[in-house]
């Protein structure tokens, strides 16, 4: 499918390129206000955290805080918890490459050409992102699939139910990276192959993360005495 469309860019010519380069940035301002909007569950996870630490200090000193309406079960708060932790870290993996925050191995890759680096940010989107973000999301979807069909719950007495809920955020993260991916390939691309005008724009991936060091820092490493 890639292929098919990356040939039908080609073939509409400059005009091609630039509606492959306004559909990536499309995706990329998605993607981002996905991860900006998931970036706001940090606050009540942190409440949660906060609140349970601080209920289990109070029981020790007041075993009556169980039988209040304040109380609430430590497996539960614990449980959800690592629910929206989880939900964060998959909401934002899309986000994290659309800003290029992912970690990298910069000994070759920034030792080789812009045009060279663009290259293997295409190659590793289309041998190994977008093949492993289809694997895993088939596999999750199966995954949250069975937790629907058993109506799967914590196996903690007293733990949270639903467990398909926070399972099927596992195939709609990777969804999401996938989709950044893409428009990745779509900028690796235009950078490319296509016109001269689109190159500063589509050149993302033509950098290095050492643009304010000199060249030879960057190659050579630190001078050490």
């Amino acid at each position: 499918m890639i292929v098919f469309f990356v040939l039908a860019v080609k073939r509409r010519g400059p005009g091609g390129y630039h509606a492959a380069m306004e559909a990536a940035e499309d995706i990329d301002r998605a993607v981002s206000l996905i991860g900006k909007v998931a970036a706001f569950l940090f606050i009540p996870m942190m409440v949660i955290i906060f609140y349970d630490v601080t209920q289990r200090k109070i029981i020790e000193y007041d075993s009556g805080f169980i039988d209040s309406g304040f109380y609430f079960s430590s497996t539960k708060l614990q449980e959800l918890e690592w629910h929206l932790h989880a939900v964060l870290f998959m909401m934002c993996l899309g986000f994290a490459y659309v800003k290029d925050a992912h970690v990298r191995i910069e000994l070759v890759r920034d030792r080789l050409s812009p045009r060279k680096r663009v290259w293997l940010e295409l190659l590793g989107i289309v041998l190994f992102l977008i093949p492993y973000c289809i694997i895993i999301g088939k596999l999750g979807y199966t995954f949250a699939e069975r937790a629907w069909n058993t109506n799967e719950i914590s196996a903690a007495q007293t733990g949270l139910s639903h467990r398909w809920v926070i399972k099927a955020f596992l195939p709609l993260g990777f969804v999401i990276l996938g989709a950044a991916g893409i428009a990745a390939l779509l900028k690796c691309w235009v950078y490319l192959f296509g016109p001269p005008d689109l190159q500063e724009r589509s050149g993302e991936y033509a950098g290095t993360h050492h643009a304010d060091l000199p060249e030879d820092v960057v190659t050579k490493g630190p001078v050490t005495d």
